[in-house]
């Protein structure tokens, strides 16, 4: 008869100490607990698509948001570029060069925005579809 040899070492020898002799470890649970949440309505999956409608809606007004601001920048560039040219007083430029840095801080907050909206759509679609698989898995 052969008799295999297993070594075992560090953490391997710790998870089986941990586990038992049987391999198979004394807490794990077998069955699932029964879910808290009460069944999705009809008026779940609505509300969930009236959400998803809304989130469309800001998706929409934020791009509508970044093409007006971007088009600003690029008028406000042009003009620093033309006062540049014709040797505008310096007070000219430096109020150039503001607009141009509000229109900047405009742009980042219309990309957050836009960001944002998005995430809430994914999450809004994501609950949907979740309220529809319990809805119908009465």
């Amino acid at each position: 008869m052969k008799i295999q040899l297993w070594t075992v070492g560090g953490a391997t020898l710790l998870g089986l100490a941990l586990l038992g002799s049987s391999g198979v470890s004394q807490a794990q649970q077998t069955t699932t607990p029964p879910s808290t949440t009460p069944p999705a309505t009809q008026g779940d999956v609505r509300k969930d698509t009236q959400d998803i409608r809304q989130d469309r809606k800001g998706i929409r007004q934020d791009k509508k948001d970044l093409r007006e601001d971007r088009r600003e920048r690029r008028q406000d560039r042009r003009e620093l570029r033309e006062d540049r040219r014709e040797g505008a007083s310096q007070a000219e430029l430096a109020k150039d060069r503001e607009e141009l840095r509000k229109d900047n801080q405009d742009i980042r907050k219309d990309k957050q925005d836009l960001r944002k909206d998005r995430r809430d759509l994914h999450q809004d679609r994501k609950e949907r579809r979740h309220d529809r698989r319990e809805a119908q898995g009465k």
